[in-house]
């Protein structure tokens, strides 16, 4: 999927919010922030770069391949996203024809490996990404250093650039996110509503950020102020 238009290059992600570099939630010396600073500099770097992150579930992967996705438009710059997950069904065509993409961006990769012919496209791609001098970003959840009954000459190839662990927010932490996003959106979540929220629905990011989501866009569609009664009443059946 090629294009210049950031909206047309995600999926399942609430557009007015953005899965941009500035709604990623990172603090100041935390580990996360080699691996913003690492995806930010393909954009300022005059040579390719192939970097894969990797982390687990609800560690922001996909956040930070849509940001850089979202960059790449801003700047001007051709970009494909592939996310396996969604496009594993169409078969390895899809790695096929990108050549003209400054930057190809492939997601969720661990949801093919396994399986031979789809091993054997990557490797490829990866070849030809380094041939036509393009930038290649990937992601994984596990530590692609110790991939196992996966083929050996593409085991080397995906770490032929830097590797980057993710690491996921923690119970701490993503209080803040959430305060973070709301301020972003422009509004102020009260302390008593996160803590609401946060003791009584799932605490993985991706859950409470929908839920921020929703009593944004309600509290716009109302007029009202986010409350705990306003909370309790909008998410009854989240």
């Amino acid at each position: 999927m090629s294009s210049t238009n950031p909206e047309q290059l995600t999926l399942n992600v609430n557009l007015r919010d953005g899965y941009i570099f500035e709604s990623y939630y990172v603090e100041p010396e935390a580990a996360n922030t080699e691996v913003v600073s690492v995806l930010q500099s393909i954009f300022v770097s005059k040579k390719p770069q192939q970097n894969i992150i990797w982390g687990e579930k609800s560690s922001g992967k996909t956040h930070l391949l849509q940001a850089c996705c979202a960059k790449a438009a801003d700047v001007h710059h051709t970009v494909s996203y592939i996310p396996l997950k969604f496009f594993k069904a169409y078969g390895t065509e899809v790695l096929e024809g990108l050549s003209q993409s400054k930057l190809l961006v492939i997601d969720d990769i661990d949801e093919v490996l396994g399986d031979k012919d789809w091993e054997v496209a990557l490797f490829n791609l990866i070849n030809v990404t380094r041939e036509n001098g393009q930038s290649l970003l990937l992601s994984i959840s596990e530590n692609p250093r110790k991939l196992e009954g996966v083929l050996p000459d593409l085991a080397s190839r995906l770490i032929w650039g830097g590797s980057y662990q993710l690491q996921a927010l923690t119970d701490e932490e993503k209080p803040k996110a959430l305060q973070a996003r709301a301020e972003q959106r422009g509004f102020k979540l009260k302390d008593n509503v996160i803590e609401y929220v946060y003791r009584r629905y799932p605490r993985d990011i991706e859950s409470l950020m929908e839920i921020l989501n929703k009593l944004d866009e309600e509290s716009f569609r109302q007029k009202a102020l986010i409350t705990i009664p306003f909370a309790k009443q909008i998410l009854k059946d989240f």
